[in-house]
């Protein structure tokens, strides 16, 4: 009889999860139609049974104000928050993101580095260069500077990919900052980012976490984190012996072919 529940079960959810996976994707096909309101209705309608990625697209829908009549961060946290009470990686960053910065809900890094914390150990990008970020920066009162973590941080998102990760990391490689000083790792690494950044094609995690032709803050005007790469190969190479820089190109080169798809 035991089995014969269970079997039940597993029936009533996968005749449940049909329908779901069927709403979920015409959902998908009225946002990419502009049908707003009709793809909000549908995921709001699946958060409230319980699915988290509607959760999310719903939290999404009411950040960017697409389906409503202007853009409702209350809702849009409820939604959040109904995705990351089932972990939720995406909806952890997206909420983080918002208590970092003080968006619809009180400033709270406390809770902003738990999530973005949880998120970058599961992998995510975006949490693992914020995570970064504070690291290196400090966060007064919560987070004090520590150059060993954010050179963790942003090594893993390096090795996903991310230009802008991969371009602090050479930077703080080549200057010894939360690691020993390298100049070829440092030059290496500035390399690996240049080949991307030489391009028009970029990655997934590195558009998402910052994308080539967005302004650097700090930088000179106009500046972009591609003018930044391709800026800093030149001040690097012209700082190094042409052995030295050869090599560090090479292992540029060995670097992408080993973790080309």
């Amino acid at each position: 009889m035991r089995l014969i529940r269970i079997a039940l079960m597993a029936l009533g959810l996968l005749v449940l999860a049909v329908p779901a996976a069927a709403n979920m994707a015409e959902a998908q096909r009225a946002y990419a139609n502009a049908e707003f309101e009709q793809a909000l209705r549908i995921w709001r309608d699946e958060a409230n049974n319980g699915n988290a990625d509607a959760a999310w697209y719903a939290g999404n829908m009411y950040i960017d104000g697409l389906g409503v009549s202007r853009p409702d961060l209350d809702l849009a946290i409820n939604y959040y928050e109904m995705a990351v009470e089932q972990d939720h990686i995406e909806a952890q960053v997206s909420l983080g993101l918002l208590y970092a910065q003080g968006r619809g809900v009180d400033q709270d890094y406390h809770h902003a580095m738990a999530l973005l914390y949880e998120a970058g150990l599961a992998g995510h990008a975006v949490a693992q260069v914020e995570l970064g970020n504070y690291f290196l920066d400090g966060v007064e009162g919560l987070v004090e500077q520590s150059p060993g973590h954010a050179f963790e941080w942003y090594g893993l998102a390096a090795l996903q990919g991310v230009v802008y990760a991969q371009m602090r990391l050479g930077q703080m490689n080549f200057s010894g900052i939360g690691a020993p000083q390298n100049q070829e790792e440092g030059l290496m690494w500035i390399a690996i980012a240049r080949e991307v950044a030489a391009t028009q094609q970029e990655p997934y995690w590195s558009y998402r976490v910052f994308p080539l032709d967005a302004p650097m803050q700090g930088a000179r005007e106009d500046a972009s984190l591609r003018d930044a790469v391709l800026r800093l190969h030149g001040d690097y190479t012209a700082l190094m012996t042409p052995v030295a820089a050869a090599r560090a190109e090479q292992a540029a080169v060995d670097w992408i072919a080993a973790h080309s798809n």
